[in-house]
């Protein structure tokens, strides 16, 4: 069924030259920032490494309302255009993901089961689209999915409800436009 309604690769071209799109998204790639965990007591100075203290792999789904056709100095008009987007999360799947880039064929039959209240990853996202291929960066906060790490036995999950402030170099994954605007 996702198949038949799913975007074909190279969709994310949509977003960067219309004047406007509305889309059911996914993102996937690395992301770096900063975890804010309830009940933990961080270091407040500037100055404190463990100011970033938080990296992995992200792969959030959610809903995209994006403008595209922009220019700049760097990529002038005629070469591309950059798609600047408002991305609202609602999972993160990038747990999941990162079992699957380290597992194998063996161990993935073997997943312990995930509910969607262990993914439920509600967040905001500035999404600036690159002209001429997949990639976006994103700048945003999510409240951080219960969900922490897969392994083959048992799960990793968070004790406490904490937010991730981070920015992100994902490939950019359409899957179903809702509306678009030349």
């Amino acid at each position: 069924a996702i198949e038949a309604f799913a975007l074909p690769p190279g969709s994310s071209r949509v977003k960067r030259e219309t004047s406007f799109n509305v889309s059911l998204n996914a993102y996937a790639g690395l992301y770096y920032g900063y975890e804010k965990i309830q009940g933990v007591v961080a270091d407040r100075s500037f100055t404190s490494l463990n100011q970033f203290n938080s990296y992995g792999l992200t792969a959030p789904i959610g809903i995209a309302v994006s403008k595209g056709k922009f220019s700049n100095f760097l990529v002038p008009s005629g070469h591309g255009h950059w798609s600047h987007s408002l991305f609202v999360s609602v999972v993160d799947l990038g747990a999941v993901a990162a079992f699957r880039f380290q597992a194998s064929n063996d161990s993935v039959k073997q997943i312990p089961s995930i509910q969607l209240k262990d993914i439920f990853s509600p967040g905001v996202f500035w999404s600036v689209g690159i002209p001429k291929c997949p990639l976006s960066f994103n700048v945003g906060v999510q409240l951080g999915p219960n969900l922490r790490k897969v392994e083959s036995k048992v799960n990793d999950y968070s004790n406490n409800l904490y937010w991730r402030y981070s920015f992100s170099l994902c490939v950019d994954l359409p899957v179903l436009n809702l509306y678009t605007c030349h």
